[in-house]
């Protein structure tokens, strides 16, 4: 019988300290994160065409400042041979406002669906969203992706120069939602 207890208690100890979180993960916890996926019907000003924007994304920054993430863009006003632009992003900054409800991203361009010289792969390129509440259709905002000749980063105290009003959170997601935490 004390060999059973024995080996049930040293049992009990491997399978917890199996299930326990790791202490790496605990120094080094989550404390902001931004996430969505939607669709976007804007117009261009110049022609007054209506286009469609597809967007994805998750990072998450952790106590330490750094952060990891991804995010899809697809938009349906930049084509080429009748392929949509498609920009993969590897998204390494992730700054959520005092608002507590926007955030800026930025990271690299990881791949494109044709080569653009607007957003070369190798580049820093960034856009900012917006939650304002559930359900996130008709209300959260999405920003464009426009050109980074400076290569802001979005903790960059100029993030939006040199055309602030771009990066701005300032188009409705039609479809989708957003969630910064």
């Amino acid at each position: 019988m004390k060999k059973f207890l024995t080996m049930s208690a040293l049992g009990a100890l491997v399978l917890a300290a199996l299930l326990a979180p790791s202490a790496l993960g605990d120094a080094n916890p989550v404390v902001h994160s931004a996430t969505g996926a939607g669709h976007q019907d804007d117009v261009d000003a110049a022609t007054g065409e209506v286009f469609n924007r597809t967007f994805s994304f998750s990072v998450v920054q952790y106590a330490d400042g750094t952060a990891q993430g991804n995010a899809q863009i697809a938009s349906r006003k930049f084509q080429l041979d009748n392929r949509d632009l498609l920009i993969h992003m590897r998204i390494d900054c992730l700054l959520v406002l005092p608002d507590g409800k926007t955030a800026r991203l930025s990271g690299v361009v990881t791949q494109t669906s044709y080569p653009d010289p607007e957003v070369p792969v190798g580049e820093v390129h960034r856009f900012s969203v917006q939650d304002n509440g559930e359900p996130g259709a008709g209300v959260d905002k999405f920003s464009g992706v426009p050109p980074n000749p400076l290569n802001r980063d979005c903790d960059d105290a100029d993030f939006g120069a040199p055309e602030p009003g771009r990066v701005a959170p300032t188009r409705t997601v039609n479809r989708g939602n957003i969630q910064v935490r």
